[in-house]
């Protein structure tokens, strides 16, 4: 299964998109992102947290940076889960109105997001650990790279409106950038 998912995600998004539309895969896809955001949480933010690597922003409110690293282990899942909530209801209310295909409900916007976001950043998972390994988790080298996977994955987003949906391609695009760009300053706020 899994094999599969990651072939039709990197290399055909159009057959997995074409199981989306006719399937109810929420489930599945809460599950990719629970075990997304509790996979980083245990190796990303567990050697962050042991490497002492710098952080981009300063950490909010005075809290010691040590104590902050440490309660995002914890934190880093739930708060994952809530980004994708959000980013489902935008979504959902700016792009079911352009639905021509299949109706564009929020389950079926969370279920997208669900399987867009976890694709592109499984490789993300093993480059991250063997990066910040190597002494290179600073931000210098992180952001690019994360960038590059939000990229990535508000493409696919965006190409599973289109597909699944039937959202005009500029709509699609829009929609897609706007995911992404929610997720970055969603993550960047808090996420250090």
């Amino acid at each position: 299964m899994v094999r599969h998912f990651i072939f039709f995600v990197l290399f055909r998004p159009e057959g997995l998109f074409t199981r989306l539309r006719a399937y109810d895969l929420l489930p599945w896809a809460i599950f990719l992102q629970v075990v997304r955001w509790q996979s980083t949480a245990l190796t990303t933010m567990v050697t962050l947290y042991h490497e002492k690597s710098p952080m981009l922003l300063p950490v909010p409110f005075g809290i010691d940076p040590d104590s902050y690293r440490f309660f995002e282990i914890f934190a880093y899942g739930p708060y994952g889960l809530l980004m994708i909530t959000i980013m489902a209801y935008v979504i959902w209310v700016h792009g079911a109105p352009h639905a021509t295909i299949t109706p564009l409900t929020m389950r079926k916007a969370w279920t997208l997001l669900g399987f867009c976001f976890f694709g592109p950043w499984l490789p993300s998972l093993c480059v991250d650990s063997f990066l910040i390994m190597l002494g290179f988790g600073g931000p210098e080298v992180i952001i690019p790279w994360h960038v590059t996977i939000v990229a990535a994955e508000s493409f696919f987003t965006a190409a599973g409106l289109r597909t699944i949906h039937g959202l005009p391609t500029q709509r699609a695009l829009a929609l897609g950038g706007v995911t992404g760009a929610l997720f970055l300053v969603l993550a960047g706020s808090v996420i250090r």
